[in-house]
């Protein structure tokens, strides 16, 4: 996992603020990491859940997936540029915009499946050859309650019938 202080120092180099041999500030880093939280708390307020957990310190790891991380690094950089009087190119913006795609992707919860009623018995859903599922459940009470035993014509059928 990545740590604050990587994810601090490789937003800062993609805005030309940092060089790589430099030590981060205790300032810097304290700003970053502030926007850093805000940023990824939005996002998962807008339903991009990625797991983060508010960090606090340099030496905090990132609880976000191993593929969000480059969307994480560069959009930082976009956020922080303005604050560090940084540049974002049009290259940075770019790989920033495919980075929050990415962890949208991966962030983007997925609903359960549900089948309709109307979906076919397939094969293996029998019992001793004695089928247990119903084909259209919700049907059913309409069926049992004919009386005669078969399904009457509808009114609009019967009308096309006669003439």
């Amino acid at each position: 996992m990545a740590t604050v202080a990587q994810i601090v120092k490789a937003s800062l180099q993609k805005i030309l603020v940092q060089a790589s041999e430099a030590d981060i500030e205790a300032s810097e880093a304290q700003d970053f990491i502030f926007t850093m939280n805000n940023f990824m708390l939005d996002l998962d307020a807008n339903g991009v859940t990625l797991g983060y957990t508010a960090v606090s310190d340099l030496a905090d790891e990132i609880t976000i997936p191993t593929g969000a991380l480059r969307g994480l690094i560069y959009n930082m950089a976009v956020e922080a540029a303005p604050e560090y009087n940084g540049t974002v190119t049009a290259a940075l913006a770019q790989i920033a915009k495919e980075g929050l795609q990415t962890m949208r992707k991966i962030g983007q919860p997925l609903g359960a499946t549900e089948f309709p009623s109307t979906l076919p018995i397939g094969s293996g859903n029998q019992q001793g050859g004695v089928c247990l599922s119903k084909f259209y459940p919700e049907l059913e009470a309409s069926i049992l309650a004919e009386t005669t035993g078969s399904i009457g014509l509808e009114v609009s059928t019967n009308e096309v019938a006669d003439s």
